[in-house]
């Protein structure tokens, strides 16, 4: 903490604590040894390349959303470790790369495998996402299996289409899906393999892997037994490879976010405390209206404030804390718990800096990795003497 508290770091900064991320590596990987299911760790929550470099020892792969995070991706692995796309967004003109790239994608539609069947074939193993439709997600905002979702086909539908197109078997070797979101209960994922082969049936024999997406804190959620126990009596009935995709559950704990009190005053019989930082270094905190851990956080404790960040938008409110000691001018914060589509969302609203970014190595040492700059904002801007082609 005596090092995160550094008054030589510059604030507002991001910070990879290499240790927590290797012990949360180490836990999922055993997990999914345990189960027999191949690891891939999900871009879309976390994408600093040094985190990205430590994490490639640990798993089969990356997946990812785009093609730049495909590129991203293979800059960080080499062959045999593999690159998985899985996107509602597939183009022409990217496909050709996208196929160097990456050993498997998964189509969105069964649209796209006309469109792109001529492109992928011989070139990448094809997957094809369905919508189970069976949703635990109470925020219709971030449920995927919901009946009018644009992520994946229904169910009833790609078992009609594949039976009457058996020729799509040429291209389709395998299916993926994205259920949840950090659910703490694997007998969610085990009713929805349950529903998907009943509905497919025979057709699962026509394929070699299942990809079950990510949104499970897998190493610590409840009903493993039935899980693993499910998994089992598929694999041993069609021979399947089973893939996982976890982001936030390897990388949400192996950060954190610190800023310095720039401000503090009273209004309305309240105190407040200005930070360096902004909910949009961190969008989700806005977006989900949650309020993020802070180290030093006490229940009830003496000294109450406002924790706001520093843009001009009224909602830019981290939250009410408190702290048995009081906040002063220059007081650092840390918010624990920050590895997770913050960095990945994060924007310079305002022309606010980003956070800069530190490794804390498993020695103990704090590094320094990237400063951001006002040519960073100024690109981002169109100006000519800044802008990047």
């Amino acid at each position: 903490m005596e090092q995160l508290c550094s008054t030589k770091m510059v604030t507002p900064a991001f910070v990879v604590l290499e240790h927590e991320l290797a012990d949360r590596l180490n836990r999922i990987r055993q997990f999914c040894d345990e189960i027999g299911l191949s690891l891939l760790f999900s871009l879309k929550s976390f994408a600093l390349v040094d985190g990205l470099k430590a994490i490639s020892r640990s798993v089969n792969g990356f997946s990812c959303s785009s093609l730049f995070e495909a590129r991203l991706a293979r800059s960080v692995l080499s062959r045999p470790k593999t690159v998985h796309l899985v996107a509602p967004y597939l183009t022409e003109e990217s496909t050709d790369e996208m196929v160097q790239i990456c050993d498997f994608v998964s189509l969105n539609s069964i649209g796209q495998i006309d469109r792109f069947r001529n492109r992928l074939a011989g070139r990448a193993s094809v997957g094809l996402r369905v919508n189970p439709e069976l949703s635990f997600v109470k925020d219709r905002r971030y449920d995927p299996c919901r009946p009018d979702s644009k992520l994946g086909v229904p169910i009833d539908e790609m078992v009609k289409v594949l039976r009457r197109r058996r020729d799509y078997f040429e291209l389709i070797t395998g299916i993926h899906m994205h259920t949840n979101c950090e659910s703490e209960d694997l007998s969610e994922l085990a009713l929805t393999i349950e529903k998907v082969s009943r509905r497919l049936g025979d057709l699962l024999g026509q394929l070699h892997w299942w990809n079950l997406g990510g949104g499970y804190v897998f190493d610590q959620a409840a009903n493993l037994p039935r899980f693993a126990a499910t998994i089992e009596r598929v694999r041993r009935t069609f021979g399947l490879r089973f893939w996982v995709e976890p982001g936030a559950a390897i990388v949400r704990e192996s950060c954190c976010l610190i800023a310095c009190v720039v401000d503090l005053f009273e209004r309305g019989g309240r105190h407040i405390a200005v930070l360096d930082t902004s909910v949009n270094h961190w969008p989700e905190v806005f977006e989900y209206q949650f309020e993020p851990d802070v180290v030093g956080h006490v229940e009830g404790g003496r000294y109450q404030y406002i924790l706001a960040g520093c843009s001009c938008l009224a909602g830019d409110l981290f939250g009410e804390y408190s702290f048995n000691q009081p906040l002063e001018l220059g007081s650092r914060v840390v918010f624990a718990n920050a590895g997770a589509y913050s960095l990945v969302k994060a924007h310079m609203f305002n022309g606010i800096n980003l956070p800069t970014i530190y490794v804390l190595t498993e020695m103990g040492e704090l590094v320094m990795k990237k400063r951001f700059t006002y040519d960073d904002f100024a690109s981002r801007c169109g100006v000519d003497s800044h802008a990047t082609v």
